[in-house]
C-alpha cells in the first residue's frame, strides 16, 4: 500500500460520507455507498481505511443521511469478493478456517435453526445473521491480504486522526451541554440526570464511545513507538491524553473495569513498565488535565451562558451541587443496594432473571436469535415476550446472558469456543511479537465487558478487533517477520 495514495483515498471517502450527511439524499447517500464500495473492490486495503472511518460515525452519518445505512456492508463485501477474486484457482483457501471460526459458525448455525423452530420470521434471523457476520468477514478477507507493516502504519493513522475528530466533537458536545456538532434529534433528545453529564460522541453510545477510544488509544501509544520524530511522539502522547479525558466523560463503569482487568493482565504479561508508565500518565493527565476543567466550563456555561438547553427537567444555578453528584454518582452508585435493587426490578439483573427463566424452559438450543434482546429484535417483535413478560424494545445489556438465553446448552458450548479458541491463538503467539500480549489482554477486558454490553454486536469494536486478529494469525515468528518492531 503506498501511504500517500492510501490517505488520500481514505480522505475522499470521509469527504464523500460528509458530503452525504450534508446533503440528506437517499439517492446521493446511496450512490455514494457504491462508489466508495467499488473503490474498496479496486483496492482492498483502502478499502479497510474506509471503514475505519465510516463504522465510528455510522451513527452520527445515518442520522443525518439514512441512506449510508448499508455503507459498512457494501464495502466489506466489495472486499470479501476481491479477495475471493484474487484467489479464485486456489478454492481450497477458501475454506482454511481457524478452530475458532468453527465454534462461531456452530453458534451462528444454533442460533438459526433454534429461532426457525420457535417460529422467527426469517426477515429478523437473517438480520441477526447479519449483526454478527458483517465485521467477521473483515477477518475473513484481511487475513488472506497480505497485509505490510504499511498498511498497519496506514491503519494506525487514520484510527488517530479519526478519534481525534471524535474527541474534538465529544469536548463539543460536553462545553455546548449537548446543542453543537450534533443532529437536532439528537439535541432534543430527552435523558436522566445521570446520562446527561455523559459524552455520548457521533458513536451515539458513550459505553461504544469509550470502547472506540480504548482502541484508540493503544494505536495511538503503539505508533507513537513506531516512530522516530520527536515532535510526532510528542503529538501522538497528546493525542492519548485528550482520547482519555474523553474516554472519562463518557463514565462508561463496565469500559473502566474491562479496560482495568486488561492493563493488569498486560502488565503481568508484559512486565513493559515504560509502556505502563506512559499509559497511567495519558490516563492521569487526561482526567486531570482534560476531563476535570472540562466538565467545570461545561457547569459554568450551562449556569450562565446556555438558558435554552433542551433537557430533562430544570436545572437552576441552585442546581449546581446537584449536578455535580450525578457524574460522581455514576461511580459511587454501581454497588450501591438501592441501584441492585432497582436493575433486579428493571435493568441488568431483571434482564439476567429472564434469560435463565428462558433457559429452564429451553436448555438445549435456547430460543434462537431474534428472541431476546439482541439488535433483531429492536427492529422485529419476538415470539416469547408476551408469553415471558417482557416489554418491547428491551435490549440485553448482556453478551452472555443473550446467548445463554438464546442458543441454550450448546450455544454456549460453541461460543466459548470461539472466544477461547481466540484467546489460544494469542497465547501461543504471545512471544511472536509485541502487539499479541496488548491484543491478548484486550479480548479479556472484553470478555468482562460483555458482561454490560452486547459487546460482539458492536460494529465499530468487532471491525477493529477481527482486523487486528487478521493481522495476528498472519504473523510468522518473531525470527522471520519483525516489521511490527521498533527499530
Amino acid at each position: 500500500m503506498n501511504n500517500r495514495i492510501s490517505y488520500s483515498i481514505a480522505g475522499a471517502a470521509a469527504a464523500l460520507f460528509f458530503l452525504a450527511a450534508a446533503i440528506p439524499s437517499t439517492i446521493l447517500a446511496f450512490a455514494i455507498s457504491v462508489v466508495v464500495a467499488a473503490i474498496a473492490f479496486l483496492r482492498p486495503k483502502e478499502g479497510l481505511l474506509s471503514i475505519l472511518i465510516y463504522f465510528p460515525m455510522r451513527s452520527f452519518l445515518t442520522e443525518m443521511s439514512p441512506g449510508l445505512k448499508m455503507a459498512g456492508d457494501l464495502i466489506i463485501i466489495a472486499i470479501t469478493l476481491r479477495v475471493l477474486w484474487d484467489t479464485r484457482r486456489d478454492v481450497r483457501s477458501w475454506f482454511h478456517f481457524h478452530a475458532f471460526e468453527y465454534g462461531f459458525f456452530v453458534f451462528l448455525l444454533i442460533g438459526s435453526v433454534s429461532a426457525f423452530l420457535t417460529g422467527v420470521e426469517p426477515a429478523a434471523i437473517i438480520f441477526q445473521l447479519r449483526a454478527f457476520v458483517i465485521t467477521y468477514l473483515v477477518f475473513y478477507a484481511a487475513k488472506r491480504l497480505d497485509l505490510t507493516k504499511e498498511d498497519i502504519i496506514s491503519f494506525l493513522w487514520v484510527t488517530t486522526a479519526t478519534a481525534m475528530l471524535l474527541v474534538v466533537q465529544g469536548l463539543v458536545e460536553k462545553l455546548s451541554v449537548r446543542t453543537w456538532m450534533m443532529p437536532e434529534a439528537w439535541v432534543n433528545r430527552a435523558l436522566s440526570p445521570n446520562n446527561r453529564v455523559r459524552v455520548y460522541g457521533w458513536l451515539n453510545n458513550p459505553n461504544v464511545l469509550s470502547v472506540y477510544l480504548t482502541i484508540a488509544f493503544m494505536c495511538a501509544l503503539y505508533l507513537r513507538s513506531m516512530v522516530t520524530s520527536k515532535w510526532l511522539k510528542v503529538a501522538l502522547f497528546i493525542s492519548a491524553v485528550l482520547m482519555m479525558g474523553v474516554w472519562t466523560l463518557t463514565y462508561s463503569r463496565g469500559t473502566w473495569i474491562g479496560f482495568a482487568i486488561g492493563f493488569i493482565v498486560f502488565i503481568i504479561l508484559s512486565r513493559n513498565w515504560r509502556s505502563t508508565v506512559l499509559a497511567l500518565t495519558a490516563i492521569v493527565l487526561g482526567a486531570v488535565v482534560v476531563s476535570v476543567p472540562v466538565t467545570s466550563a461545561s457547569r459554568y456555561i450551562e449556569a450562565n451562558i446556555i438558558n435554552d438547553v433542551p433537557r430533562t427537567g430544570t436545572i437552576s444555578d441552585n442546581d449546581t451541587s446537584e449536578d455535580v453528584s450525578y457524574e460522581s454518582k455514576r461511580i459511587k452508585e454501581t454497588f450501591e443496594l438501592s441501584t441492585v435493587e432497582l436493575s433486579q426490578q428493571t435493568g441488568r439483573l431483571f434482564v439476567v432473571n429472564k434469560g435463565f427463566e428462558i433457559f429452564k424452559d429451553h436448555p438445549v438450543i435456547g430460543t434462537g436469535f431474534a428472541t431476546f434482546g439482541d439488535s433483531a429484535t429492536k427492529s422485529y417483535n419476538s415470539p416469547i415476550y408476551e408469553k415471558y413478560e417482557i416489554l418491547p424494545n428491551m435490549y440485553s445489556d448482556n453478551q452472555y446472558i443473550q446467548v445463554i438465553a438464546q442458543t441454550g446448552a450448546l450455544g454456549v458450548i460453541a461460543f466459548a469456543a470461539f472466544l477461547l479458541g481466540m484467546l489460544g491463538i494469542l497465547w501461543k503467539k504471545r512471544h511472536d511479537n509485541p502487539i499479541v500480549i496488548p491484543v491478548l489482554s484486550m479480548l479479556l477486558g472484553i470478555c468482562v465487558c460483555g458482561l454490560l454490553y452486547n459487546i460482539w454486536e458492536d460494529k465499530t469494536f468487532t471491525t477493529y478487533f477481527f482486523l487486528i486478529m487478521a493481522i495476528i494469525v498472519s504473523l510468522k515468528n518473531q525470527g522471520e517477520n519483525i516489521w511490527f518492531q521498533k527499530k
